[in-house]
């Protein structure tokens, strides 16, 4: 089933690029642990770590110098002790040694707030009771053998991000994802569950292969499509059913809609059926939804759901729609979830139906332009609708411009004004940026904005027009030959301001050109010997070939 798009916090539009992505190395991140098979340090919280080298099994014939440096080491952080005992015995004697030492290390967990057995947060025993260190194949941080020893040794652990293959061997999965969804029958039949019918425990052991048909398992509708594999199951089934056997399925789910609106697995079924349902099908179900279209709005499946429906249904629902959401529109924009629902009513819904968005934006445009949802929210109403519809907006916007430039999501905003804004808007930002080139040009954020204008002021749509005020910023930024340290060379060695000085070579033209040459030239000595120098050196080269 498709599943809506919900991008990272603060994430840029497609095709946009981010200064954290392009600017800084991606981090690698080492997991919560770096596993068994690796090196380094395997960590068991703030403060506390062990060679992760170390294999269980090693202690009894452990040098005398190793145990007395972990020794040591438990002595000081009793938490690291238990931890140590708790997850390979092996390690038990050495543990010892350093409760001996300490005795704080040897309190039960409720009476020692570092470290806790079951149900204290910080640390528990392995599996479910403890969220921060599930079982193997128990989730995005699944443990293997050991603690954080994944399939394959080492060569997984000390790597990955969250839900990454570092983790636990394979890569962890989020309930009801997409992903979830997928039959992976292990060829074992799974436990027997008394509560589980007889037609979903063969989809459990027959997975695909399955030969039931949509009319047999009529009467367990519900319970399939709240289960992880019968939720699938009916999602096949649904797209081979004929009309009378999907209406039969709709009628039995129908005055359950809301529920299985933010079911991990339900939901997949009312979305499946905003695909390929009739029109009164989908404006029934909108009606069933209808009560609950805040609260659905703001949960992690529920949100998806009303996206497809601002997707598919009439305009007449898509209005009904709109009209609930108003109730607490700023809720949604704000929340995680919530903000793409209001996105995809903006791409989805005529200009004149959004009003409730832009007046819900006008009214704080500062705050919501630099907000980590809101600021998404800022950029499709400037990709969807008119300028005249926006005005109140661009107007509180542009005058906070040189804020938002150097803000983490303000500065997407600006650079989708030079994109879409008006041709004064244009002309405002070109004149800021000039104005602060060397602060803006070295700052991790507003450096974005300064090749957005560059190229807007060049290639854009309105380039003809902005023709005196990209003059002007070139011209400040190169100097001539009485500038003696012209912003060029304030930005050619600086880790942001270099890719500036790149997109210059990329867009000057004419004169400019060569007065941008002589300069760099003059400045090559100092380029060579400079790690960001020399990518401008490669850009050089490039543009004359």
């Amino acid at each position: 089933a498709a599943v809506a798009s919900a991008g990272p916090p603060g994430a840029s539009p497609k095709g946009q690029r981010s200064p954290a992505s392009r600017r800084t190395k991606p981090h690698d991140g080492g997991g919560c642990c770096g596993g068994y098979g690796g090196y380094g340090q395997m960590n068991f919280g703030s403060g506390m770590s062990m060679p992760s080298g170390m294999a269980p099994g090693m202690a009894p014939g452990m040098d005398q110098a190793t145990m007395n440096m972990m020794s040591m080491q438990m002595m000081y952080n009793p938490a690291m002790a238990q931890a140590a005992a708790m997850y390979n015995p092996a390690m038990a004697q050495v543990a010892l040694m350093g409760m001996q030492m300490n005795p704080l290390a040897m309190m039960p967990g409720g009476m020692n707030p570092m470290f806790g057995m079951p149900g204290n947060p910080m640390f528990g025993t392995p599996g479910a009771m403890n969220p921060m260190f599930p079982t193997m194949g128990g989730g995005a941080l699944a443990m293997g053998k050991g603690m954080g020893s994944s399939k394959g040794g080492g060569k997984g652990g000390g790597k990955g991000g969250e839900g990454g293959k570092g983790r636990g061997g394979k890569r962890g999965k989020k309930a009801g994802s997409k992903e979830d969804q997928e039959f992976s029958p292990s060829g074992q039949e799974p436990a027997d569950d008394p509560n589980r019918s007889a037609a979903l425990t063969q989809v459990y052991r027959e997975g695909t292969k399955s030969k039931l048909t949509l009319n047999e398992v009529m009467e367990q509708v519900l319970e399939f499509a709240k289960d992880q594999h019968g939720s699938k199951f009916l999602q096949s089934r649904l797209d081979e059913a004929d009309k009378e056997d999907r209406q039969l399925v709709f009628t039995i789910i129908k005055p359950r809609v809301a529920t299985l609106a933010n079911d991990p697995f339900g939901n997949f079924i009312v979305q499946k059926f905003f695909d390929i349902g009739t029109v009164e099908q989908r404006k029934e179900m909108v009606l069933e939804l209808y009560p609950k279209l805040g609260a659905l709005s703001l949960d992690t499946h529920g949100c998806r759901v009303v996206q497809k429906a601002v997707q598919h249904v009439p305009r007449e629902s898509q209005l009904q729609i709109a009209h609930k959401l108003q109730e607490d529109v700023v809720a949604c924009i704000e929340s995680m979830h919530g903000n793409h629902v209001i996105q995809k009513c903006i791409e989805q819904m005529p200009p004149d139906s959004v009003t409730f968005i832009i007046q819900a934006v006008e009214t704080d445009a500062r705050r919501m332009a630099s907000h980590m949802y809101g600021c998404r929210v800022v950029q499709r109403l400037l990709e969807h609708c008119a300028s005249h519809q926006l005005e109140q907006m661009l107007n509180a916007i542009i005058g906070q411009v040189d804020k938002l430039a150097i803000d983490n999501f303000g500065n997407y905003v600006v650079q989708h004004m030079l994109e879409h804004g008006r041709v004064e808007d244009k002309k405002f930002i070109l004149n800021v940026v000039e104005r602060n080139i060397v602060e803006f040009a070295t700052n991790k954020c507003s450096s974005n904005v300064v090749e957005k204008a560059l190229e807007i002021a060049t290639v854009g749509e309105h380039a003809g027009q902005l023709e005196v005020e990209r003059a002007s910023l070139m011209n400040k930024v190169i100097g001539d030959a009485s500038t003696l340290n012209p912003p060029l060379r304030q930005m050619m060695d600086d880790k942001f301001g270099n890719f500036i000085v790149q997109r210059m070579i990329e867009h000057a033209r004419g004169p400019e050109r060569d007065r941008l040459r002589q300069q760099l030239d003059a400045a090559a000595p100092v380029l060579h010997s400079s790690a960001h120098g020399k990518h401008i050196l490669n850009a050089l080269k490039k543009e004359s070939q």
